[in-house]
């Protein structure tokens, strides 16, 4: 029940009410019927009686258009109407001794549930003293009331009256059920969310207690509400210990006049962060700290601020060495660059001189090959020209004693002229090897640009390696048809050529001896693909990835030093402006395409 002059319901119960008050008004006409219906019937029927029904019909309508309106209104006006009416008839007939009493209870109670206890206290105060006023009137003889209504009438009001009760009071125990319901059911919740919000404390006071960084509440006097003891310790106290002072009863001076400004513009109703060194009274540790304030509303005026501190010392430090490195960034950087050059420069130069290591063992592999094929054809020219000489003195012996014979003249003759024949036969042969060893030598010493064929190039290369090769029992296969002309270095093609040919004799043939080796070229327009294939062990995959790579061989201490295919890879492309692919298969073979210009570049790439 609400206690005050008014009817209070929330909007999802207004049209609840005015269910409960139309039934209410339902019951009052039937009551009033009812009534009516015991006057006509009774034999003290009089108009006077008969009169208010149409006063109780009246507040009944009238009351039935203001609920429409309001609620209050419409609850007034029916129990005002009625306790009216009531009060009428109770006077004007009967007195104390009326049925009508009946209906002062029902109104009562109404009254009480629906308009409060204000409400309450006026219909229950006005019904006692009008009841003991005509007691005491009646008693003293001033009042004589009329005669009571008939039995019927009687009855039927007390009955209807009776009913209205009971269906008052049955409806205000279903409501009064519910409310205690919902009280029950409010309660759990409100149980339920003291909970929930005492868990959540304990989270806050947690958080709050673990949290790296300081955290302190103040209320709009700059007096501290809360801190947790990270903040504390930065003062060298307890949390519990600070709560309730002042900020200026705590902080230092110089730190108090540095963050002053920013504290009065965060009570102003703006955000403000700034930084500032905090020196520790206890351990007299300095430390940098990030201070952010926020200031904290309450119905859009300032009751307060968060502060929040953070430690940034070390964040502070590592941005000054940054600085320093930054500062220092372009001399050394200078300093670098100088070194990266002079290192360069000592590769460059360490690059050249292992070519030309690699030349000049090229040169004595072939000097080696070329004296051992000389050393024949020279032998057996100087043992026919000693035979000669031989027959020359005989025959000469045989003059100066005059024996000579025409069958000694025609044995010396045909001596001299096998010897010279097989004379010359070695002498051209020695001739035609340093013929080619000179042409292939000043290729590779000097690397002058010439044009050359192809295929005879090739061949004198081929020719001057044989005798180093004949120990072997592999062959060379020369598929390169005449008329490939070319305007290029035959010095660096002829190091190609020995290197791919040593290649594959130290290492595509271990353990073989049936190795062949073919080189082969075909022409496309202004380009030659030059192709040396062999039939041995191929290369693995992960080999092939690090071939061109300086140092790189698996022949390391067996002969090999890692640098010729880098020497040639470098020869190919930078020398001759061509490109080098190797395409191998393990147990299969190995293939090297070499793609060359025709025409090698005029300005030559180092």
């Amino acid at each position: 029940m609400s206690h005050s002059h008014s009817i209070t319901v929330a909007p999802d119960d207004n049209a609840r009410f005015r269910r409960l008050l139309h039934g209410v008004l339902l019951t009052v006409l039937l009551l009033s019927v009812l009534s009516f219906m015991g006057l006509v019937a009774s034999d003290t029927y009089s108009l006077s009686r008969a009169a208010f029904f149409p006063v109780f019909l009246g507040v009944i309508g009238l009351s039935y258009f203001q609920l429409k309106h309001s609620v209050q209104r419409g609850v007034s006006v029916l129990i005002v109407g009625l306790w009216g009416a009531t009060s009428a008839i109770t006077i004007l007939f009967a007195g104390v001794h009326s049925a009508n009493m009946l209906i002062y209870p029902f109104l009562i109670v109404l009254t009480g549930w629906l308009l409060g206890t204000r409400w309450l206290m006026g219909i229950a105060g006005s019904t006692i003293a009008m009841v003991m006023v005509l007691g005491v009137l009646e008693f003293q003889s001033f009042y004589h009331p009329s005669p009571r209504a008939g039995v019927v009438f009687v009855t039927l009001t007390l009955v209807s009256t009776l009913a209205a009760i009971s269906f008052l009071t049955a409806v205000a125990y279903r409501s009064l059920s519910q409310k205690r319901d919902q009280a029950y059911t409010l309660a759990q919740q409100m149980a339920q969310q003291n909970m929930t919000l005492a868990q959540r404390e304990r989270d806050l006071q947690m958080i709050m207690s673990h949290v790296s960084a300081g955290l302190a509440s103040f209320d709009s006097n700059s007096r501290l509400r809360f801190g947790n003891q990270r903040y504390a310790a930065l003062f060298g106290a307890q949390a519990e210990q600070l709560v309730g002072q002042h900020i200026a009863e705590y902080m230092p001076q110089p730190a108090l006049d540095l963050m002053m400004p920013h504290w009065n513009q965060c009570l102003a109703g703006a955000r403000a962060e700034y930084r500032r060194i905090n020196c520790n009274p206890v351990t007299g540790e300095a430390r940098i700290f990030d201070v952010a304030l926020e200031p904290e509303y309450h119905e859009a005026r300032v009751t307060g601020l968060f502060a929040l501190l953070i430690d940034v010392t070390e964040e502070v430090a590592a941005e000054e060495h940054i600085k320093e490195l930054n500062a220092t960034l372009e001399k050394r950087v200078e300093l670098r660059t100088q070194e990266l050059h002079a290192a360069l420069d000592t590769l460059q130069r360490s690059q050249e001189e292992l070519a030309r290591s690699e030349t000049r063992a090229a040169l004595n592999t072939l000097i080696a090959s070329v004296t051992h094929e000389l050393s024949t054809p020279l032998g057996n020219s100087l043992m026919v020209a000693s035979t000669l000489v031989c027959e020359s003195d005989e025959f000469q012996k045989a003059v100066d004693s005059n024996q000579l014979k025409r069958s000694d003249l025609n044995t010396f003759a045909d001596a001299v002229r096998s010897g010279n024949d097989l004379l010359l036969r070695n002498l051209q042969r020695a001739a035609d090897l340093l013929s080619k060893f000179k042409q292939v030598a000043n290729d590779q010493a000097s690397e002058q640009r010439r044009s050359f064929d192809l295929a005879i190039v090739v061949k004198e290369i081929l020719d001057t390696l044989a005798p180093s090769l004949k120990r072997h029992p592999h062959r060379i296969v020369l598929d390169i048809p005449e008329g490939i002309t070319m305007d290029s270095l035959p010095g660096p093609l002829g190091q190609v050529i020995i290197n791919l040919t040593n290649n594959a004799y130290l290492h595509a043939f271990e353990g073989r001896s049936d190795g062949v080796l073919t080189f082969s070229a075909s022409t496309d327009g202004d380009s030659v693909l030059l192709c040396c294939e062999d039939n041995g062990v191929g290369i693995s995959d992960d080999n092939l990835q690090h071939l061109f790579e300086p140092f790189f061989s698996t022949k390391k201490g067996q002969g090999g030093t890692g640098l010729g295919m880098g020497i040639m890879e470098n020869l190919v492309r930078k020398t001759l402006g061509g490109s080098l692919q190797i395409h191998s298969e393990l147990g299969v073979g190995t293939r090297v395409d070499v793609h060359l210009p025709r025409v090698a570049p005029l300005v030559q790439r180092t």
